[in-house]
């Protein structure tokens, strides 16, 4: 069981504040966010909260852990400005592991977030400030770099590879055998069949809308 501060005071926050409560031995001390950010803000869910630049004052790093910030901001790129800024003054980062997920890999870095019902095969390797939401498959042998963020109903197959800093949209997968450079944005419904190069923004094709449609088409697609 440690202490833990969370970053943020957002719906992200106050989400994983329930996760932690319910599904682990750990204690909420409080949580920190930039002084720019606070706006007078004292407290959250009975928990108080510290400004992040002056953390020390208040929690040291020998007096628990650090999780989050749990965002994608900017490209995840807020997320590991945090973390490496953390790191550097001396902290350290809580994983965490839903106990409803089938995790078949101990290969899972640090400030991570699992949530529940994610199928993580065996041989994957998962590198440090990975959030993966819930209900997600990654297949076998599968790399995932590090501040990844995988949302919801996200399929990797087997033997891909995905670059620092990716961004999965809900529903999105991934075939085997396949390179994500870093850095890439994979849109809602997009499924890749071949390598991405770093930077790349893959998107579904959108359905098309026949407006009053849906009574004329019912008889036909559903009898």
């Amino acid at each position: 069981m440690a202490k833990v501060v969370i970053f943020g005071t957002g719906q992200f926050a106050q989400t994983v504040t329930v996760y932690l409560e319910r599904e682990s031995e750990h204690e909420i001390f409080g949580y920190t966010v930039d002084a720019v950010y606070r706006n007078g803000q004292a407290s959250l869910l009975g928990k108080p909260v510290f400004a992040w630049e002056t953390l020390e004052d208040h929690f040291a790093p020998s007096d628990g852990v650090l999780f989050g910030p749990i965002s994608f901001r900017g490209m995840n790129r807020f997320r590991a400005e945090r973390y490496a800024e953390g790191k550097a003054r001396g902290y350290d980062f809580l994983t965490f592991v839903h106990p409803a997920s089938h995790v078949y890999s101990e290969e899972i870095g640090e400030n991570c977030l699992i949530l529940e019902a994610n199928t993580i095969q065996p041989f994957v390797r998962i590198g440090n400030n990975v959030v993966i939401w819930s209900g997600n498959h990654i297949g076998h042998h599968t790399e995932i770099g590090d501040h990844c963020f995988l949302t919801s109903h996200v399929g990797i197959s087997g033997n891909c590879r995905i670059g620092p800093s990716c961004f999965f949209a809900g529903k999105s997968g991934v075939s085997d055998n396949v390179a994500i450079g870093e850095q890439c944005l994979v849109g809602a419904g997009a499924l890749i069949l071949r390598d991405l190069a770093a930077g790349s923004f893959a998107r579904e094709i959108s359905p098309k809308i026949i407006p009053g449609g849906a009574h004329r088409f019912a008889k036909l697609l559903l009898g």
